[in-house]
């Protein structure tokens, strides 16, 4: 309930094209915004909730850290949420599930605001090899609107190779900048609270990824048709924002 009326009201929320989402296996893959703070994930997986009642549910892979946060944990275990692993994400898939992943994860979620309108999943390429092994279909979520609450100068993954960040905490950024109430963001647990703004969610047609799924080529080619499709409805959705409207 919480969640839909944050969804309607404050971020004034649409989800567009879950009727595009196949019934039975299928992997989702979305672009990722505002670590830690995620409110694209959870206004897509209340909408999709909403929308299936639960016949079809979507289990997403998270940052074993979101489960230790107090509230949080909870209500991401509540969304279906489960430690992120390839095997994990396996099992639900050749049970006919279907899964939600980030490859971005908080590389691309704490990217700079001056990139808040680019897919960037680092060339992580993990997520197109595990729909070829489990034989699903690749279903894009796209979002635009959800890095506007804050302001990051940077995701300061120098810092966070100095601080040995990815080895003990398995953290690649130290994102720096602004936000509200505290004024600054520093590190990647930093909490703040997103500004209202307009969030966008689209869902993509499935992409069925072909090839083998040990050639290089082939992973890369499916991986560049599906970041290529998403960047595309990005700059589109991101038009769409009252941000963009007020300069035109």
């Amino acid at each position: 309930m919480t969640v839909g009326l944050l969804a309607k009201h404050y971020f004034r929320g649409e989800v567009r094209g879950l009727d595009r989402i196949p019934s039975g296996g299928a992997l989702l893959v979305g672009n990722h915004s505002g670590n830690p703070v995620i409110p694209d994930t959870f206004m897509f997986a209340h909408a999709y909730l909403h929308k299936n009642e639960n016949d079809e549910p979507v289990s997403g892979l998270v940052h074993n850290f979101a489960f230790e946060v107090p509230v949080v944990g909870n209500f991401v275990r509540r969304l279906g949420g489960v430690p992120a692993s390839h095997e994990n994400a396996m099992n639900v898939l050749s049970g006919g599930g279907k899964v939600l992943v980030y490859p971005g994860g908080g590389w691309e979620s704490c990217r700079p605001s001056s990139d808040r309108d680019k897919i960037d999943f680092h060339d992580r390429t993990g997520f197109v090899r595990l729909a070829l092994r489990a034989k699903v279909p690749i279903v894009p979520v796209v979002t635009a609107g959800s890095h506007d609450g804050f302001y990051l100068l940077t995701r300061g993954d120098r810092i966070a190779s100095a601080l040995g960040l990815k080895k003990y905490l398995r953290m690649d950024v130290f994102p720096i900048g602004f936000s509200f109430p505290t004024g600054v963001v520093i590190g990647p647990m930093w909490p703040f609270i997103p500004l209202p703004r307009k969030i966008l969610v689209e869902c993509l047609a499935p992409y069925v990824p072909i090839g083998d799924v040990n050639s290089v080529d082939d992973v890369r080619s499916n991986y560049l048709g599906i970041t290529g499709a998403m960047q595309d409805a990005l700059t589109k959705l991101a038009a769409d924002l009252p941000r963009s409207r007020r300069h035109t």
